[in-house]
Formats: C-alpha cells, sequence, structure tokens
C-alpha cells in the first residue's frame, strides 16, 4: 500500500469524460488519503495493531470522504450523484478486498461489508448540515468511530485527535482533486 501524490488532472486534456471515470479518479485518491491518514495516525504514536485494525481505519476514513466528495458536488442532479457515490464505493470496496487477498488475511468477504458500513456511515453523516465543509458534529462521528476501532490505550485521545489534526489535512486535498477533475 504506497502513498502516492494526488491526482488532480487527466492526461489528455480535451477529452470529455464519463462520471464513473470522474468517480474512479476520485476513489484513487480517497484511498491515498485515507492512506496518508493511517500512516499519520501511526507516526502519532496510535495503535494499530493487526492488519485487520489498519483496514477498519482506512474503511473509516474512506467513508467520511465519500461523504465529503457526495457534497461537494451539490449541483449534480440526484440520479448522478448516486451513480457516482456508487462507482466511487465500488472502486474502494474492490481495492480493499484486493488488498486483504493480497494480505491474505482471512476474512475476505465479499463487497457487502463496506457498501453496508457506507450505507450507515452517510446515513449518520447525512444528519448534520454540511456548508463549506462538514460540521463539527459530523467530524465528532468520525472520531468517534475511529476511537472504536483503534486500540484501548488511544481512547482518551484519538477524537479530538482526528478532528484537530487529521481531517484539516484530509479535505483540502480532495476537494483540489475534486474541482480540478471535474473542472477539465
Amino acid at each position: 500500500m504506497s502513498i502516492q501524490r494526488i491526482h488532480t488532472g487527466w492526461n489528455q486534456k480535451n477529452k470529455s469524460r464519463q462520471l464513473g471515470q470522474i468517480a474512479g479518479a476520485v476513489a484513487v485518491n480517497i484511498w491515498k488519503i485515507s492512506q496518508k491518514t493511517l500512516l499519520s495516525l501511526e507516526n502519532e504514536g496510535f495503535e494499530t495493531s493487526t492488519w485487520e485494525d489498519r483496514f477498519n481505519v482506512l474503511e473509516e476514513v474512506s467513508c467520511f470522504l465519500i461523504y465529503v466528495s457526495s457534497n461537494e458536488l451539490m449541483n449534480l442532479p440526484d440520479d448522478k450523484k448516486h451513480t457516482y457515490i456508487t462507482d466511487i464505493a465500488i472502486k474502494i470496496s474492490d481495492t480493499i478486498i484486493s488488498n486483504k487477498q493480497e494480505l491474505k488475511i482471512e476474512s475476505v468477504d465479499q463487497t457487502i461489508p463496506f457498501i453496508d458500513k457506507l450505507n450507515s456511515r452517510l446515513s449518520e453523516y447525512g444528519e448534520f448540515p454540511y456548508d463549506i465543509e462538514p460540521s463539527y458534529k459530523t467530524k465528532i462521528i468520525l472520531g468517534n468511530h475511529l476511537m472504536n476501532v483503534m486500540g484501548d490505550l488511544d481512547n482518551n485521545w484519538i477524537r479530538m485527535y482526528v478532528v484537530d489534526s487529521e481531517i484539516p489535512k484530509m479535505i483540502p486535498p480532495l476537494k483540489m482533486a475534486i474541482k480540478s477533475l471535474i473542472k477539465e
């Protein structure tokens, strides 16, 4: 799982893009930002003792970033927005399954577990307003979910660390990627 630069443009600038292609590029960026967040949490000393713990963190961060991504496209009609979110979710789910198979993690299920988690998280996050960025309460929800999947040692600090330090680093590169991928 290497971390690479964020994809913010297309090689063939004048070629028109389908929504599915844009969703695929956004999904790759979401996965990269999720990986970077996991690495940052581990570098700060927060405990993830197993690959399953790491994937749980990656999934939670990915769900949050999909929520942000869906709200950044407010002008999109509902049917296209639904297709966009679905395409991102399937791409990330496939990435999770592929990585788990590569690491020989026993509990490799089909696409459904991540999709179910995403639907649950989108429902939770959707209860709060989204103006320029997610509301503070939405950020706290992500912190709570990460608190539940991280080690017991970190439970006292993880929520506020994520809200104060990690979320501000996650959102700008995602917004930049979405804006530039959609614009071109």
